[in-house]
């Protein structure tokens, strides 16, 4: 296991964005905010392209799509997209509902809301959405929370749309390579926001995005379910840089990476501080065409490639021997990071490199010692092979090259993707300001905070539950559940009822019987529970029929509540003495077994216990 590293001497210092769907309809048209699997009836090609921002200048994050080549196809649905999605008709105003939820947000993060909401255009240019860029707008700045004892500053919230769904992606038979989205997330109202840099452990990263989480589902406006949130992390150490990872969805992760992304950055600096002892020429890194070499090579898809037309092109790195097999996450090494760097911009499979265990790819010695003479390695150097169409290999080459001159600079700053192992991959360099520019087909917008209360937050609901008789689990779980309101509505509704009851059928049964029968539990209502707990109020149900109740409404089933009705106590006394007489000769313990089955959901066990006692 690695050594524990001490955060506060390496500098580690984290900041988290938030993206939160809000459960209203899209923010600049009234389709629903519904993601769907079902198969969609339209799709339209497109390729974009990036343009200047308010600098005048191209953002060099857009450039590099850009630069992939790529065009886009995008599936819709004509009942639930428009022509706003499809960017072929404007947006319409801003979504009432959703802005209010933003800025009672702000109001909960004690955040200074601004005159006025201007909605601005991010250029983004990676297909995801149709137009080109992303509506965002910032609503709030100088907000703060308390995280653990620690002031946490939020520097902006803003409001922004979401970004269509990548389906995935291919090639062409022309060779292009294009990229599927759907268009059901497109539009879908987002709330972003930002900390600064205050988070300074691993540990205190994930209790700051729970309280994000806590104080946005207090709302009882945002979207729940998988997907529904996600969580950028912004991580650097000293003498690092700052890395922006995308799409942490799991909370439990966030430690996971943010202590990944420190290993990576100290060794990144590690490799830094040794090519700068090793002080390595930079006017050998030329490539060379090596096909020829490995014409014949036994290693199958390397010989595949170049029967098919590929060209192996080999070039040296000065200096690096030993440095590109040198972990920087677990599971991956220098190498890995060149090898990705060429894979985002390239699409290419990977690279081959000389720290690598070269008998794995069945490559022969006297292969790898012309490739070393070809190239005039000498001792301390590292090379690098790409198979691919000439084209591909030889751009694929200059980033690889690219990224290994950054490596005499230590960190460089981009964004990286979370993978569910808590390692990242390369993605692309970080934004600029050039991708920003005003939207010219919505006015700006005076928010009305008029109005707009502070909600209780769920860490009071739990204590208040708590204060009615519920274990704190169970306090926390139906306080967190989305089902809060249906139960203080039910605990006022049947005071007949315990509480504490309530939120158990609510809550921990549904979990038991899909535990237990592997029943879909999702179909039920609150409706369900209501007429459950009418019955049960008025004495017309036991308890313990609910949970047969519950699993026959779960298996579709019709359910006749008056064979759950409670015996009265003259006829529970001739039910005991039917079994009695039927059950002679037997012992109490089985008798019991035989009397609760019989009597299953019509009397509490307790009282079938106390009349086998009085009658045997």
């Amino acid at each position: 296991m690695a050594e524990k590293l001490d955060y506060k001497k390496i500098g580690l210092r984290c900041g988290i964005e938030i993206h939160q769907m809000l459960d209203t309809h899209k923010l600049f048209c009234s389709c629903p905010s519904r993601l769907r699997d079902d198969k969609p009836d339209i799709t339209v090609r497109r390729q974009l392209r990036a343009v200047a921002g308010e600098t005048g200048e191209v953002d060099i994050a857009a450039r590099h799509e850009m630069e992939k080549g790529s065009y886009f196809i995008y599936e819709a649905y004509s009942d639930t997209t428009c022509l706003v999605e499809l960017d072929e008709e404007p947006p319409h105003p801003m979504n009432e509902e959703a802005l209010r939820t933003v800025l009672q947000v702000c109001k909960m993060l004690n955040a200074n809301i601004v005159d006025e909401v201007q909605v601005m255009r991010k250029t983004v240019v990676n297909g995801s959405n149709t137009s080109g860029f992303q509506r965002t707008s910032l609503v709030a700045v100088k907000g703060w929370m308390d995280v653990d004892g620690k002031r946490i500053s939020i520097p902006t919230i803003s409001i922004e749309e979401d970004a269509a769904k990548d389906i995935g992606k291919g090639t062409d038979k022309d060779g292009r390579r294009f990229v599927v989205y759907r268009l059901d997330r497109l539009g879908i109202p987002l709330i972003e926001i930002g900390t600064d840099p205050d988070i300074t452990s691993p540990e205190m990263c994930k209790a700051t995005a729970e309280k994000i989480g806590m104080i946005l589902r207090s709302t009882g406006k945002v979207a729940r379910g998988l997907g529904t949130i996600r969580q950028d992390v912004n991580i650097s150490v000293t003498g690092g840089a700052r890395i922006e990872i995308k799409g942490a969805q799991d909370l439990k992760m966030l430690p996971t990476l943010a202590d990944y992304e420190a290993r990576r950055q100290l060794a990144l600096l590690e490799i830094m501080k040794e090519l700068h002892k090793r002080a390595p020429l930079p006017d050998k890194t030329g490539s060379k065409e090596v096909t020829s070499i490995f014409k014949k090579t036994e290693c199958g898809f390397v010989n595949k490639a170049i029967a098919g037309g590929a060209e192996a092109l080999a070039f040296t790195l000065p200096g690096f021997s030993g440095l590109l097999g040198k972990e920087t996450q677990p599971g991956k090494r220098l190498g890995t990071e060149l090898s990705d760097y060429a894979k985002a911009k390239t699409g290419i499979g990977g690279i081959i490199h000389s720290d690598e265990d070269l008998d794995r790819y069945r490559f022969s010695k006297d292969e790898i010692k012309e490739l070393k003479n070809t190239l005039n390695t000498e001792e301390g150097d590292a090379f690098v092979m790409i198979v691919a169409k000439e084209e591909t290999a030889k751009a694929a080459m200059k980033h690889v090259i690219d990224r290994a001159k950054m490596c005499m600079y230590g960190v460089p700053g981009e964004v990286r993707r979370a993978n569910p192992d808590g390692t990242t991959t390369y993605m692309r360099p970080m934004p600029g300001a050039a991708r920003m520019y005003p939207e010219t087909d919505i006015p700006p917008i005076r928010p009305d905070v008029s109005g707009i209360e502070i909600p209780e937050l769920l860490t009071e609901k739990k204590e208040r539950f708590k204060g009615i008789g519920l274990a704190e689990d169970l306090a926390r779980d139906i306080s967190r559940s989305g089902k809060n309101e249906a139960f203080e509505r039910f605990v006022e509704q049947f005071p007949n009822v315990k509480p504490a009851f309530i939120a158990e059928t609510m809550i921990s049964l549904p979990k038991n019987i899909k535990r237990k029968y592997n029943a879909a539990v999702s179909v039920l209502k609150d409706t369900d529970f209501e007429r459950i707990f009418s019955l049960l109020d008025a004495g017309k149900l036991t308890k313990d029929s609910v949970e047969d109740i519950l699993l026959k409404t779960c298996r579709g089933e019709k359910v006749d509540y008056t064979r759950y009705s409670p015996l009265t106590e003259k006829e529970l006394e001739e039910e005991i003495k039917d079994i009695l007489r039927e059950s002679k000769g037997i012992e109490f313990n089985a008798l019991v077994g035989k009397a609760m089955g019989t009597l299953k959901g019509r009397a509490e066990g307790k009282k079938i216990i106390e009349m086998l006692n009085k009658l045997k």
